[in-house]
């Protein structure tokens, strides 16, 4: 029997009106005396409002604000000024991209995290590990860390107000989830009856849905109207919380599978810059369906991409379909022979990606026109 290693939570987790007005007494009790706020410069100005005045102070002189990708340049650099500094914590504030060079910093440095997401773009504040990109935004690797996140604080006034592209994004990488996993576990265990962990996370993945199917549209209009909703905070959650127990208690059977790799492979595109991690995923989700026979599962996730505005085509990304030389670069780096698509059931070629690319922009033009 194999050992399993469960990571499906962070050590303390908060959400509610008003939470980040408790972070002195939690940094207290985490006897944390010493921090240093990695954050982008939104993110700092969305977020001010809601910290304690003493936080604030704190941050003229222990703040490093971060722009562009996730880079091991980045993490490693300010690992050594944590170092300097003595921080005995990292307080990451924004989203994926802050969150993720925050906890591979406090990591590398061996002290801990807390993080506080204003958007909800992915499960990045739950989950213990990063996401690398080169300097130019293309996917390089993924690393798992060994401990969890210390502490997650989610104000959801703050991503009420955020702008609606990252909501939609976290829906569309969520969604992920349940397909990915139901891939996985498919391929991984066949006929085999589920270990616990991993029914566990294969529920949390049907929440993910479950809620997303539900409550997405409804968390959206309030987002738009910058208003906290029942709705909005389930999907938050869902994002978040649920999200990130899906791989945390999973583990390579709850992470990703073939929208991930049609994500790594987009990234080869200049054109799909200005567009979010999920909304790249969303897309991704498609070609998985097709590449597994699922067409119907498919076109029903068409009129709900619909309703939220989620990209349901290469040219929705700015992609031209028919331009064969920049669909190999995307195709050719989705199916290295490190790609999470090949942990699939399914025989994965190029040419077999390619084609079921065409198949989902032939059956998404239909339903359009």
């Amino acid at each position: 029997m194999s050992i399993s290693v469960i990571k499906g939570a962070p050590g303390h987790y908060r959400i509610g009106e008003g939470v980040l007005k408790e972070i002195e007494f939690l940094l207290f009790e985490l006897k944390i005396r010493k921090i240093r706020i990695i954050s982008g410069k939104k993110a700092w100005n969305a977020v001010q409002a809601y910290l304690p005045e003493k936080i604030k102070e704190l941050a003229d002189s222990n703040i490093t604000f971060v722009e562009g990708h996730c880079t091991l340049q980045k993490a490693e650099h300010i690992s050594e000024q944590l170092l300097v500094d003595s921080a005995d914590a990292v307080i990451g504030i924004g989203g994926g991209t802050a969150l993720d060079i925050a906890k591979a910093s406090a990591v590398k440095a061996g002290i801990k995290s807390i993080l506080i997401p204003t958007v909800a773009s992915t499960c990045a504040a739950w989950t213990p590990l990063s996401v690398f990109y080169d300097e130019n935004g293309v996917f390089t690797h993924y690393t798992e860390f060994p401990l969890a996140n210390t502490l997650v604080l989610v104000e959801p006034a703050i991503i009420a107000n955020a702008p609606i592209q990252y909501l939609r994004a976290g829906i569309g990488d969520t969604l992920a989830k349940f397909y990915e996993a139901e891939a996985l576990i498919s391929s991984f265990y066949k006929n085999d009856v589920l270990p616990v962990w991993l029914q566990v996370s294969r529920f949390t993945a049907t929440i993910c849905r479950d809620v997303l199917l539900k409550d997405a549209e409804g968390a959206i209009q309030s987002a738009s109207e910058g208003k906290v909703s029942e709705e909005l905070v389930r999907v938050i959650e869902a994002i978040i919380m649920t999200g990130g127990m899906v791989g945390g208690f999973g583990g390579k059977a709850g992470r990703v599978a073939g929208a991930h790799s049609v994500h790594n492979g987009l990234t080869e595109a200049k054109e799909v810059k200005s567009f979010l991690h999920g909304e790249l995923v969303a897309y991704g989700i498609l070609v998985q369906l097709d590449l597994e026979n699922k067409e119907q599962e498919l076109t029903k996730l068409l009129s709900y991409y619909h309703k939220w505005g989620l990209p349901i085509s290469l040219k929705d990304l700015s992609i031209n379909p028919e331009d064969q030389a920049l669909l190999g670069k995307i195709i050719k780096k989705a199916t290295l022979p490190q790609e999470s698509v090949h942990f699939m059931d399914v025989q994965i070629t190029e040419e077999g990606l390619l084609a079921a690319i065409k198949r989902v922009e032939n059956l998404t033009y239909s339903k359009v026109n």
